[in-house]
């Protein structure tokens, strides 16, 4: 699990609101929203109630890998995986 910032944990951790996570290359925000998704789905969502914007195709397509990365790691979420393709990134 990684060392997060306290900016990190507040992104990957705020609730009742949507968040704008903005930040230079290399500085995790991937990673941040991937911890967010994941932590939304142990509570509940579905992968398909989520949109996530990025800035590129290749972003989205680097997202969604990631997410469904992390979604296998996690057996009470396979689920998702089925919902995945149809979700909003």
């Amino acid at each position: 699990m990684p060392t997060w910032t306290k900016e990190q944990s507040d992104a990957i951790n705020f609730d009742h609101n949507n968040i704008i996570v903005s930040a230079g290359a290399g500085s995790g925000k991937t990673a941040v929203l991937t911890a967010r998704v994941i932590r939304k789905l142990k509570e509940g969502m579905h992968i398909n109630e989520l949109l996530i914007l990025t800035f590129t195709n290749a972003a989205a397509f680097e997202m969604k890998e990631r997410i469904r990365k992390a979604i296998k790691k996690e057996p009470s979420l396979i689920g998702e995986l089925q919902l995945i393709d149809e979700a909003y990134i």
